[in-house]
């Protein structure tokens, strides 16, 4: 869909082959929370990308009332912030223990998820100008992330066995490494991280958000 009036209801811009975009979408549908989806790419859609978001970034969500958010980590606050007015349990708790906990899982999830990012904007350069010693960095420090997500991971959910934002936001960085990076993705090696992936990807709200749109 790439329709851009709002009418009154959330906008989510970007493509679902963005794991940042993705879990925002992801959340959303959790939630409940119906939205327009503008499926443009900040490479292959810049002239329409242009009046909307001149920032160049996504995702970007607009509000009902128009308002713009950047980054997804803002946007999943300000959801779990509406889902507790809607009395529902939110993703990540607003307080406590638990809270930090999924944090610093999610910025694991995270990390990972940018180092294989920027694994693949380096694979993009002309052949001459890659450098190997900074590609090999990157994906240690991608699989590092990913080793720590795979001891914390006992049992069907990453902490306090129920899903939260940390489960989310680790299956749409996978999900995006699987999909751009095969070969980035070592066949069982993370078997634990394997299994939260199947489960959830079985689930409404991610069949909702096909990565391969």
């Amino acid at each position: 869909m790439t329709q851009t009036t709002n009418r009154g209801q959330h906008q989510l811009l970007g493509l679902y082959d963005s794991p940042f975009v993705r879990r925002v979408a992801v959340s959303m549908k959790h939630y409940g929370i119906p939205f327009e989806h503008v499926s443009l790419s900040v490479f292959r859609h810049m002239d329409a990308m242009r009046p909307l978001n001149p920032l160049f970034k996504v995702p970007m969500l607009t509000l009902p009332n128009g308002e713009r958010l950047y980054e997804s980590a803002y946007m999943l606050d300000y959801l779990d912030e509406l889902a507790v007015e809607r009395h529902i349990t939110p993703l990540t708790p607003r307080s406590g223990a638990d809270r930090r906990q999924i944090q610093q899982l999610m910025a694991l999830a995270m990390l990972g998820t940018e180092k294989a990012v920027a694994i693949e904007y380096e694979r993009k350069r002309p052949a001459e100008q890659q450098w190997a010693e900074w590609t090999s960095r990157l994906r240690e420090q991608m699989r590092q992330a990913l080793t720590m997500l795979e001891e914390r991971l006992d049992g069907d959910f990453l902490l306090a066995g129920r899903l939260t934002q940390a489960d989310i936001s680790t299956v749409a960085g996978i999900g995006f490494i699987r999909y751009v990076l095969p070969h980035e993705w070592p066949a069982a090696t993370y078997p634990a991280l394997e299994g939260l992936v199947a489960r959830l990807e079985a689930s409404e709200a991610f069949k909702a958000v096909p990565i391969d749109e």
